[in-house]
């Protein structure tokens, strides 16, 4: 039972973020339902051996850890996507603001 209150502690504190806009829900969090329901499904002793069986492991409960890092490796990854597209987007924005700063300057100059 503490595991059921453990995971929807989670899963509500994932919402709370959502809602108040610190997590932004196209990048991040197909990643962060996938660890809740991973979750959710890690509770049931045969769903932890049904995928040790899968993946070929003789240690059950490693496969839920193996699985685990596996989608936090996922959402590390498509965050440092959007994070160089992001400062990408800022180093065009300040060469943008470079390139017009100094197109002022030259102007007064000229007069």
């Amino acid at each position: 039972m503490v595991h059921f209150a453990i995971i929807g502690g989670l899963a509500i504190g994932l919402l709370w973020l959502v809602r108040s806009g610190l997590i932004h829900i196209d990048m991040s969090f197909p990643w962060l339902v996938a660890i809740v329901v991973l979750g959710f499904f890690s509770i049931h002793e045969a769903f932890v051996v049904w995928v040790a069986g899968q993946l070929g492991i003789t240690y059950p409960p490693l496969a839920i850890v193996l699985l685990t890092f596996f989608i936090l490796l996922g959402l590390v990854t498509v965050l440092l996507i959007g994070y160089s597209r992001l400062r990408q987007r800022q180093i065009q924005i300040v060469r943008y603001i470079a390139a017009q700063e100094l197109k002022r300057q030259e102007d007064q100059l000229r007069r």
